[in-house]
């Protein structure tokens, strides 16, 4: 596999700098909301974005801090479909006091006129830190990139992953068939997780139909131990059942 740095979905992020930013508005039950943004790029690939206080998508990711940032091949404009296109799944969040410093310079070396915008609108940082990307280099060329492959930094949860895994299908089976159903509304007849990182369950589901499908299933935050793990799926299927009404 390509190296992060090398890989065409992070060449275009590197080289792009705008892109179409979508939340989940706080104000219309959850609809998708898309914005566009300039933003940076920092060294382990996740994005720096300016956002106004006053902006639909900064109420929005005040809420609900997930989002997708899109960015595709302005070159293939008259054949989209055929271009380079990316969707990184992110988690927004305002940094803390001691990083807002290094992410502003980030931010205003790639835009310098944007430092003006502070005072006069309430403009802050936003640090969109990527969970997963998924890419497509044109027909026929896709696929998912966890963050470790985006970022070039080993996953905290690496040396577990697979014992989770074998515990998750072994002991727990039909609560990945219970996921699967409940995030991609996929009723598979079979289901089993081909792996797992900090930000979620990679899933092999196979629908009655027989069609095989890839499925990404999020944790609510990101799960740094094997133990944070386990609580993440408790919280996972409790939503589910709540979702569909069952008290369990």
């Amino acid at each position: 596999m390509s190296t992060p740095t090398s890989h065409p979905a992070r060449i275009l992020f590197d080289q792009q700098q705008n892109a179409v930013l979508c939340s989940a508005h706080a104000g219309l039950g959850g609809w998708p909301f898309g914005s566009v943004v300039p933003y940076a790029v920092l060294p382990e690939g996740d994005a720096v974005v300016f956002l106004s206080d006053i902006a639909e998508h900064t109420r929005n990711l005040r809420v609900d801090g997930r989002a997708c940032l899109f960015v595709a091949d302005p070159a293939a404009s008259q054949r989209p479909q055929a271009g380079a296109r990316a969707a990184l799944q992110v988690r927004a969040s305002r940094p803390a006091s001691v990083d807002v410093g290094a992410l502003e310079t980030t931010y205003f070396e790639r835009f310098p006129g944007a430092k003006a915008m502070r005072q006069a609108h309430g403009f802050d940082v936003w640090r969109l830190e990527v969970d997963c990307v998924r890419w497509i280099a044109g027909f026929g060329e896709m696929g998912w990139l966890s963050r470790a492959e985006w970022s070039g930094r080993p996953d905290p949860l690496a040396m577990h992953a697979a014992g989770i895994v074998e515990h998750m299908n072994d002991d727990h089976a039909a609560a990945v068939v219970e996921l699967v159903a409940w995030v991609a509304a996929i009723a598979a007849v079979e289901a089993k997780v081909i792996a797992v990182d900090r930000g979620g369950f990679t899933i092999e589901a196979t629908a009655r139909d027989g069609d095989e499908h890839v499925v990404r299933v999020p944790f609510p935050n990101f799960a740094d131990t094997a133990d944070a793990v386990r609580h993440a799926t408790v919280a996972l299927l409790q939503a589910a059942r709540r979702a569909r009404g069952d008290r369990r």
